[in-house]
């Protein structure tokens, strides 16, 4: 008898501990950003801009990918370059193709994009890290 109560309390705690490593967040629900737009660079009063825009199927989702483009009003060859990438969470990847025939010329960013609050999943700023150095993205 003793057995059978030991055994139903170490299965119950087993259960327990598994079912809340597998909650994505503290509150069990996974986060999904709302963060599609053009975005602008910081510091460059808007002319310089990441667009980002996942489809319909990616959009309300807590991770998808997305198509884009980098534009840029004084700098052509930052204008008009096509990106992709996705997102898992607050976690943001993307390249930029820069020259379709020189892959060494793509530029691949990292990094966070950091929402209103714990409850309100729009994205206000997108912190990002690259070879060419630290980008953050503010909306327009």
């Amino acid at each position: 008898m003793k057995t059978s109560y030991l055994c139903k309390i170490v299965l119950w705690a087993v259960f327990a501990f598994a079912w809340a490593g597998c909650s994505s967040d503290s509150g069990g629900t996974a986060f999904i950003p709302g963060f599609n737009a053009t975005w602008a660079v910081e510091g460059t009063n808007g002319e310089y801009r990441i667009d980002l825009q996942p489809n319909e199927a990616n959009q309300n989702v807590p991770s998808g990918v997305f198509e884009g483009e980098e534009q840029n009003d004084n700098d052509p060859t930052l204008d008009g370059n096509p990106l992709s990438g996705s997102f898992n969470g607050l976690d943001i990847e993307f390249t930029i193709v820069r020259d379709p025939q020189d892959t060494h010329k793509n530029v691949r960013y990292n990094g966070k994009m950091e929402p209103t609050s714990d409850t309100n999943n729009r994205i206000i700023k997108i912190n990002l890290t690259s070879s060419e150095g630290n980008l953050v993205l503010v909306p327009l």
